[in-house]
């Protein structure tokens, strides 16, 4: 049996977790957020949730919104995504800093980051209050993916390198390594 240590960091993500920028508008133009704290939550309707504190500048704009874009970045994306989560849109145009462009959404007409490989439109639906989080529940409406990141009407997520983020760190989505239900078609063998 291997020797177990009880980790008292936990809470510095225990996990590796998706990345994502969210885009939302403000009175002073798209604003930027890096999150580490989201995903899928349901198929049909697709949904997602983003944990945002209540203190940070795009919050208030998620409320008054009600949708955002969710935008996916890869790894040599890095720099931004940082930059994006530690500075604060009060100060920052993050857009012109950055030197990133948005296109609008078709259904949601809401900004999305034209440089990243995938980004949906996302229509807030719920908000639960978590403590230190608010959990933003939001139906994907639209998804735009680069088409060289499709193979056979997937994302090839190693070919587009996505980032993970776990223990304080950004990690690099590097290879696929086995397929859904292919254990049961081995088995068969």
């Amino acid at each position: 049996m291997q020797e177990k240590h009880f980790w008292s960091d936990y809470k510095s993500t225990f996990f590796p977790v998706p990345v994502v920028v969210v885009s939302v508008d403000t009175p002073k133009g798209p604003n930027l957020i890096t999150l580490g704290w989201s995903g899928v939550l349901n198929s049909e309707p697709l949904i997602v949730g983003i944990s945002v504190r209540p203190s940070r500048y795009s919050n208030e704009f998620l409320h008054k919104e009600m949708k955002f874009g969710l935008n996916i970045p890869q790894e040599s994306q890095a720099f931004g995504v940082d930059y994006c989560g530690v500075v604060s849109g009060r100060d920052v145009d993050k857009f012109a800093e950055l030197k990133w462009h948005h296109f609008s959404s078709n259904i949601l007409r809401v900004p999305l980051i034209d440089e990243f490989p995938v980004n949906a439109e996302c229509l807030v639906k719920n908000v639960i209050n978590l403590g230190t989080h608010e959990l933003f529940l939001a139906e994907v409406k639209g998804i735009y993916v680069d088409k060289q990141y499709l193979d056979q009407n997937r994302i090839d997520w190693a070919k587009a390198k996505g980032l993970t983020y776990a223990s304080k760190t950004y990690w690099s989505v590097k290879d696929a390594i086995y397929k859904s239900g292919q254990s049961l078609q081995e088995l068969k063998k």
